[in-house]
């Protein structure tokens, strides 16, 4: 039997930290970035021996980042002293992102009226982590042929990658897929290394036929042809499914050869090459006669499983960025199931047309071998009738804000998919229609009266119609106030200890109070820093320095943002410093592996007031156990000031969060508020 090995590459490949495959092994090894944990101290030295290359070293935890080759690190992990070694990964804040290729094929601009809603698409691939935050809510189901059960979970990524570029959710997290509300189904016929075989190629399309999908997504092929997959794509063709297909990456960058990839290259299958941010063709896209459509296929950022698999140990988890046409294909999938969604009443020879004419033609005019009839063009292919009324929003001010100025900024920012009719746009104040501007790259309407407003309640309205006549219309209230409130009167201050002073006055009776400034000086008369911003007359201003007289005024600010009159000033001082201070230095966690078993060590360090080492010092410590459970002990430091806990072994994996909860010396003082840290976590794979 023959396999099939997934349509993917990545032109920036870097390999598995500590395992490459003789037939993956490129000529020259590249390094690696990795982070390398020590059980002690860490130890430049140890890496540069071994030819790594360093970018930190560490304080707040025992190691370093470096680069390294995967040989490097496999001989690294044989030293007693090295703990641990990681992939240096690409985070990401969890917000929404838009990827370049999703909105360079105009996706985004269908998704008022057209979002793939009910259009049952299939990725035959790898699986998918349907666990995944930006996909659980479109999954539906699926077969994993390749251990023949009914869960197609993903153990390799590629095809979680694939299917966030058709279907990742519209939820505000991640990324946004070109259908972002279509049906996905995992039919995973492609192993943890991204290979199977054609039999199960063959039963997941059968499968796709059988369970009524409409558009089916294949990231993969190979170079040998087959008579039974071009007759089983045929059939499912001729059962009305929408066959799509990555063309594959064995390109030679000359239009003018051909090189083929099944079942891209059958008749019945839509064969999508690879574009770059440029609308160029890579030169590992490949080209031939039966190249149909074009879509972006270098650096695409989706999603990526939330588990360790074969891609997640190079690329990290949950999102990450890959290049072939195996990201085209996905594309061009979704696409068509805008298409179909648009139009229950198409046919998947319908779609397959409308593609085609739609397409945004690239290289030679017309088609070619290269781009096919050209780059797939959602909004083009996937026409609706806009009914969903332009968004008004940023408000400004705010409704039932107060502003101290009669002149304030009145403002809205309006946005709509078809566009706004700007001659349609009525701003009024208090009944008043007023002559407002309007920044159609920004989508901003704003107005500021030229004569200041009185003091009191206002209110404003907008009207907003789009080019295809939705009506939106905003109305809020604002008040204006330019009267700051009276003077705080009574100031006292009152000495604590000798790192706090009290500050009390008395409180103003305005019924618009919002809040009063405390500002403080070590000099009679300042200049004065803001310090506190409190709701109530009192404030205890904490961490300051013994011995030390300070200078307070306070103001009154009212909800409108007035400001009253500072107090007259009013002064204290700190007493002197107790003998014999201490405080946490520093955690510091790590763990060793004891064959299945883990210990976990937790390093606390005691100074003085000086930084000095603190000897003979009980430290209290709790730990949080990843169960939910807690551990506790105590020990004595040693004549370094630190002393080490010891936690196993265990088999438990995850969280453990490490925290001091008192450190006690007979004659001695433990200030927590000079704590370095009280806590430290660390994370057990």
């Amino acid at each position: 039997m023959r396999k099939i090995i997934a349509a993917f590459m990545v032109l920036a490949f870097i390999t598995s930290l500590f395992l490459v495959s003789a037939s993956a092994r490129p000529a020259n090894i590249e390094k690696v970035p990795v982070i390398i944990g020590f059980k002690d101290r860490p130890d430049p030295a140890l890496i540069r021996a071994h030819g790594g290359d360093i970018k930190y070293k560490y304080h707040v935890i025992p190691a370093i980042a470096a680069s390294m080759s995967p040989q490097a690190c496999d001989a690294m992990m044989k030293n007693k002293n090295v703990a641990y070694i990681e992939p240096d990964h690409e985070v990401h804040a969890l917000q929404q992102t838009l990827p370049w290729g999703v909105d360079r094929i105009d996706a985004n601009l269908v998704w008022s009226y057209n979002k793939g809603t009910g259009v049952k698409v299939a990725i035959i691939d790898t699986g998918i982590d349907y666990t995944h935050p930006d996909l659980d809510a479109n999954y539906r189901g699926g077969y994993d042929f390749v251990n023949d059960d009914a869960d197609p979970k993903d153990d390799n990524g590629h095809g979680t990658h694939c299917a966030g570029i058709v279907v990742a959710e519209d939820n505000d997290i991640g990324v946004v897929g070109v259908a972002p509300e279509a049906s996905l189904y995992a039919v995973k016929v492609l192993d943890r290394l991204g290979s199977g075989w054609l039999s199960d190629v063959i039963a997941g399309i059968q499968w796709s036929v059988d369970n009524d999908m409409d558009v089916v997504s294949m990231s993969l092929g190979t170079s040998t042809y087959s008579a039974s997959l071009e007759t089983a794509c045929n059939n499912a063709y001729n059962a009305g499914l929408v066959l799509v297909a990555a063309a594959g990456n064995s390109g030679d960058g000359n239009p003018a050869t051909n090189e083929y990839s099944y079942p891209a290259a059958y008749g019945s299958v839509i064969a999508v090459g690879a574009t770059d941010i440029n609308n160029v063709a890579p030169s590992w896209s490949n080209s031939g006669p039966y190249l149909e459509l074009a879509a972006p296929g270098v650096s695409i950022y989706s999603t990526l499983p939330t588990y360790r698999v074969t891609l997640t140990r190079t690329y990290g988890y949950n999102y990450g960025t890959l290049s072939g046409t195996s990201m085209a294909c996905p594309h061009a999938a979704g696409v068509a199931a805008l298409v179909m969604a648009s139009d229950p009443t198409l046919t998947n020879t319908d779609v397959r047309s409308r593609l085609q004419t739609t397409a945004d033609d690239l290289g030679p005019v017309g088609w070619d071998s290269v781009y096919g009839s050209g780059l797939v063009d959602a909004d083009e292919a996937a026409p609706g009738v806009d009914t969903i009324p332009p968004t008004i929003s940023d408000i400004t001010p705010a409704d039932g804000a107060f502003v101290n100025t009669g002149t304030p900024t009145i403002s809205a920012t309006v946005t709509d998919a078809s566009g706004i009719d700007a001659t349609s746009i009525v701003m009024m104040v208090d009944g008043a229609t007023v002559a407002h501007t309007y920044d159609s790259a920004t989508g901003l309407v704003s107005y500021v009266s030229a004569t200041p407003l009185v003091e009191g309640l206002h209110t404003a309205t907008l009207d907003v119609s789009d080019t295809v006549g939705n009506l939106a219309t905003a109305s809020w209230s604002f008040t204006v106030d330019t009267t700051p409130p009276a003077q705080v009167t009574g100031l006292v201050v009152t000495t604590v200890s000798s790192s706090q002073l009290d500050l009390s006055w008395y409180a103003n009776t305005e019924t618009d109070l919002d809040h009063y400034n405390v500002y403080r000086s070590t000099t009679s008369g300042g200049p004065y820093d803001l310090v506190a911003s409190p709701t109530t007359n009192s404030y205890s201003d904490t961490g300051l320095v013994s011995s030390t007289t300070y200078y307070y005024t306070v103001t009154a600010v009212d909800t409108a943002g007035n400001k009253g009159i500072p107090s007259e000033e009013a002064s204290g001082t700190t007493s002197e410093a107790p003998a014999n201070l201490m405080h946490v230095a520093s955690i510091d966690m790590w763990y060793t592996r004891v064959g299945r078993n883990y210990k976990i060590y937790t390093k606390v360090m005691i100074v003085d007031s000086g930084d000095l080492a603190v000897e003979g010092a009980t430290v209290y410590l709790e730990m949080a156990l990843p169960n939910g459970a807690t551990a506790s002990g105590s020990g004595d430091t040693g004549a370094d000031g630190t002393v080490t806990f010891v936690y196993g072994p265990t088999r438990t994996i995850g969280t453990y969060t490490s925290t001091v909860t008192d450190v006690v010396k007979l004659d001695w003082t433990y200030d927590s508020t000079k704590n370095v840290e009280t806590s430290e976590k660390l994370v057990v794979p």
